[in-house]
Order: C-alpha cells, then structure tokens, then sequence
C-alpha cells in the first residue's frame, strides 16, 4: 500500500481550502442574490453595470420629480376645473335671474356670485408640500387676499366697495348727470363736458342729427361740447342722437324725438310755438334722458371701471384710485399705497404667467408648467364674482335700477366670454397637456428602467437554483475529503513494520 507523502496531504488539504471558500461564496451568493460582492470581479461587465446603474439613478431622480410634479398639476388641474365652472355657471345665472332683491338688497344671481367668490379666493390659496400654487414663482406668500378684506377694506386700507363708491361718484358727478352740463341760451341748447382733460364722466363721441331747421356743431372745443341751435320748428318724427362714450370701453346713444305731444313721452320734446320755446322744452328732454341713462348704464359701466382699476396691474403697478376727495369733481386716477389700499394679488407678477415652473423630467426634457391669479381669466372670473357681490339695490320696482342691474350683468357677461384672452377651460387644457406629457414620460422611463434592470439582473444576480445544486454537490465533495483527511491523520508506519 502507498504510504502518504508530505506532498500530497498538502495538496490535499489546498483543494479543501479551495472548495470551502467556494462554499462560502456559493453561501453568500444564495443569501445577497448577487454573483460577486465588488464591481472589479465582474470583469469586462462591470462597465455596463457602472453605466447602468448611473442610469438607473438619473431616472429615479426624474421619477421622484414627475411623481411631485404630476401630484402639483393634478391639484391646479382640479381646482381650475372648478374655476371654469363657476365662470359657466355665473353666466347661467346671470341669463337666467330677474331682479328680484331675494335679501333685501342682492337678486340671487349676486348671492350664488358672492359664495362663488368666496370658494375661488380658497381655490387660489391652495397649497400643496407647503406651496402656494397659483402665486407664480412665489411659493412662500399666499397669493390672494381674504374675501372680506377684498370687498370692504381692511382698517384704512380701502375696498372693492370703497372703490366702486369713490368711482361712482365721479363719474355720475354731484348732479347726477354724468359730468355733463347744459345749457340754454336764446334758441341754442350746449350740451358739454365739465372738465378736460378728465377720465370721468360721458365722454361726448358723436351726434347725428336728423332735425329740421337745427344747426347741429360739434363735437368740438375743451372741454368738448355740442350746440343745437333752432333756426325754425323741427317736424314731428325728426330725432336727434347724441352717442356717449362709457368710462368702461363701451357707449351710449340718446336719442330724442321731436313731437307734438305734450307733455311729451319718454325719449321725446314737445315741439313748442317757437324755436326758444322749442329750444327749452328739447334741453328739459335731453337732461331726463342724461339723468336717466347716468342712473342706468354709466352707473353699471363705472361699477365694472371701478373693478377694473382694483383687479387690474401688473408688475410695478398699483390700483388706481380717484384722486380726491373731493370724488364728484375729480379729474384723474392716482396710484393707491399698500397703505392705502388692499391689493388683492400678492404673487409674483412676472411676464410668465402659465409658464412659472420647470421640471426636469428626462436628461434633454424641461416642463414648464402653471397657472397663476393674476392671469387674465382667472382675474376677469373672480372680479366679476366679486363685482357682483359688492353692488346692491333698493327697489326691486325702480325700472331705473331694474336697467341698471341688467346693464351691469350684461357687461360681466361679456367679460366671462373672455374673448381676446386665454380662456379658463383652454388653462385647465395646457395642465391637461402637460399632466400627460408627465405620464408619457414616466411610461418610457419605466421601460426604460426594466430593461436596465433586467440586464443588470443577468450581469450580477445569482441563481438561486443554480447556487443550490452547486453547493449541495461541493458539500458532498467536501464530506468525502475531510473523510479522506481523517482517515490519513490516522496512519502510521507502526501499523506496518
């Protein structure tokens, strides 16, 4: 029988170190899932797995990113959703209302309004991770005012109310007649502006006039005026229109009738024995006709300028207040103070409303996305809301005022129309555009990342199955040579001599 040599015990024992430390490796595989605990024993794959796994983590990045910005729009998209419907639904109600003084004071298309305004101020104030959402770039100031501070002021700091008020009463003036005056000498009547320059008041734009035996002159001089001279008696039937222009953008005509009738009816002058008889009974017409139409649409059309010098300014800007006291013979607008003056919007007033976000969302992708208070549908929905909300009635039964409210919703109505500006429901399509560019995006970065991920897998990741028929087959061979080895320890020369 061989006897054993030094040599070959310590190759023996070698292959039995060998076998254990690939024991131990095959038990590491099987308990961390992966071939090799260090990128260097993966060889000529360890570049594609550092290029991979870099990937993988730019990804995640551009995930967690789409995952808070898909969230954000979602919350924008919503509440501009709503936003477009109290735009709809305003309009509805204002179609569809009469003037009934269902509180004493407001029909019920002004109350609707008023809850309508209150639910919008809380829709712009929204936040999201403590972020204000429709503040622009400023995520940290709460973008709109409190509705109570909106419509009455807040200390000395004027209102939406106080605005419309101060308004009125320079533009309808302290006689009621719009800041125009009449006069009558002999057979002329002059019909002129008070002041000039001045942004108050009817503003005399045109006359067309259709009267026999009348010289007609003018618009013309400063301040500018009209005169209507009778030379003889006009025929019954003739009309004369004077055209007004409102301080809101829009205008008047008034028009009156000669007739025979007397006293005459509404929109017409007694034709009198002679032309200064005739004279006196047309100017006692036309300052009817003014008074009226003061009450009814300059009052509506000063309501809605009113409005518009609160709501609208933009960056560097302020409201516009009249420059008084004293209001009814003022001439002009001045800035008003944030000592002064509540200023509804304090966001950011940047050049790019809609676009105030940016998310990186793939390695060559940037979203800008948005929504912002002051821009102009969203302005022009809440300062209607508000509007409405702010101007009340006395008499359901004065046809005066009756007029007037229609002349007023009907303008609110137009601006709801938001012709010649981005509407609400085209803002609620722009986050609809860019939530599924987020979503597209995020599908492609997920295929993307179970590709890598599946590479990865067949570069590093052990088999389990694999792993567990290796070792069991190394533990029986390992059994066998520690047999072996005992059994050689035990042998002696003694056994054999």
């Amino acid at each position: 029988m061989q006897i054993s040599t030094l040599s070959q015990s310590l190759a023996l024992r070698q292959s039995i170190g060998e076998m254990r430390a690939q024991f131990d490796d095959l038990q590491r595989q099987l308990s961390t899932g992966l071939k090799t605990d260090s990128y260097a024993k993966l060889g000529t794959d360890r570049n594609t797995v550092l290029s991979l796994s870099h990937q993988l983590s730019q990804l995640s990045s551009y995930t967690n990113t789409i995952t808070k910005t898909q969230m954000r729009i979602d919350v924008m998209s919503t509440a501009m959703t709503r936003v477009n419907d109290i735009a709809s639904e305003t309009k509805t109600s204002l179609v569809t209302s009469g003037f009934d003084l269902v509180n004493g004071t407001q029909t019920d298309a002004q109350v609707q309004a008023a809850m309508s305004f209150d639910e919008m101020v809380n829709l712009l104030n929204l936040q999201v991770e403590d972020r204000y959402l429709f503040g622009g770039k400023d995520t940290q100031t709460r973008p709109v005012a409190l509705p109570e501070e909106i419509l009455n002021g807040s200390g000395d700091k004027a209102g939406l109310k106080q605005f419309i008020d101060e308004r009125a009463q320079a533009d309808l003036g302290a006689d009621g007649r719009g800041r125009l005056t009449l006069g009558t000498a002999g057979a002329t009547v002059t019909l002129a502006e008070d002041a000039d320059p001045s942004v108050f008041g009817f503003k005399i734009s045109d006359v067309q006039s259709g009267l026999g035996n009348a010289t007609v002159t003018g618009p013309a001089g400063s301040p500018q005026g009209i005169d209507v001279e009778f030379t003889g008696l006009p025929t019954a039937g003739q009309t004369i229109s004077f055209e007004l222009d409102l301080p809101d953008g829009t205008s008047t005509t008034v028009t009156l009738t000669a007739s025979a009738n007397n006293p005459p009816e509404e929109g017409e002058f007694t034709i009198g024995a002679d032309p200064a008889t005739t004279a006196a009974n047309f100017q006692s017409a036309l300052d009817t006709a003014i008074q009226r139409e003061a009450n009814v649409t300059l009052k509506a059309a000063s309501a809605v300028e009113a409005a518009n010098n609160f709501f609208d300014y933009a960056a560097g800007g302020a409201p516009q207040r009249v420059d008084g006291p004293p209001f009814d013979t003022a001439t002009g607008l001045r800035d008003a103070t944030e000592a002064d003056t509540v200023f509804w919007y304090s966001g950011d007033l940047g050049p790019d409303a809609g676009k105030d976000f940016a998310a990186q969302i793939d390695e060559s992708r940037k979203l800008e996305y948005g929504a912002r208070a002051d821009q102009a549908s969203i302005r022009d929905t809440l300062k209607m809301s508000a509007l409405l909300a702010s101007v009340e009635y006395s008499d359901a039964d004065d046809l005066e005022q009756r007029d007037s409210y229609r002349a007023l919703t009907n303008r609110a109505g137009q601006v709801l129309n938001f012709e010649g500006v981005q509407s609400v429901e085209s803002i609620v399509t722009n986050l609809g555009l860019a939530s599924a560019t987020l979503e597209n995006t995020q599908n492609r970065h997920d295929a993307t990342m179970a590709t890598a991920n599946e590479i990865l897998g067949d570069i590093q990741n052990a088999d389990p199955y694999e792993v567990g028929v290796k070792l069991t087959t190394l533990q029986t061979q390992l059994q066998a040579s520690y047999q072996v080895t005992a059994m050689l320890s035990q042998l002696s020369l003694v056994n054999y001599i």
